[in-house]
């Protein structure tokens, strides 16, 4: 629990800082999974795609990265609800996800999952390259040994959802976003 914590605490600097060091591939995912919790707080969703009492669900569409890293967070609490993590065996599973990673393992079905998952409320984040160009709304990136990431604001439009303005400020580079 206490190395969670320390995990959680490096975690909060860092997007504070906007970078992380990664020392490891498994330290790797343990701070995009980090990261994932983190999205879900500063994103907003309709009040009818996730009512006050639901739980967010954090579920992972292919190959599961992670280990033991997103299962860590079962349970924790974000913005008063308490997280679920689910792995998904298809697109078609998602209806009851607000977060969605797709993993790596899909990156020659990218196209195909982004069409299915597009305007169904869901935050879709991925480490797949160009994942954000290709219409994805969080691309987790690893540039010079940190990890960092770029928003499609578009598309997390085109869902209904919104990114606060200090997650918008700490990203690498905001695509589609609006000119006021």
């Amino acid at each position: 629990m206490k190395a969670l914590l320390g995990a959680f605490v490096v975690v909060l600097l860092g997007l504070a800082c906007g970078r992380f060091v990664v020392a490891s591939p498994a330290g790797e995912y343990q701070i995009k999974a980090a990261y994932l919790l983190n999205f879900a707080r500063y994103v907003e969703w309709p009040a009818a795609r996730l009512p006050p009492a639901q739980a967010l669900r954090v579920c992972v569409l292919g190959r599961d990265p992670f280990g033991g890293a997103l299962s860590a967070l079962e349970g924790r609490q974000v913005n008063g609800r308490e997280v679920r993590v689910r792995q998904l065996e298809g697109a078609d599973q998602a209806g009851d996800c607000h977060v969605v990673f797709i993993a790596e393992s899909e990156e020659r079905r990218l196209a195909a999952m982004l069409r299915a998952l597009s305007g169904r409320g869901l935050l879709l984040v991925s480490d797949i390259d160009g994942f954000v160009e290709a219409g994805g709304g969080i691309g987790l990136v690893t540039e010079e040994g940190r990890v960092r990431f770029d928003i499609n604001q578009a598309s997390l439009q085109r869902d209904g959802l919104r990114a606060s303005a200090q997650l918008l400020r700490l990203a690498r580079s905001v695509h589609g976003a609006r000119v006021p």
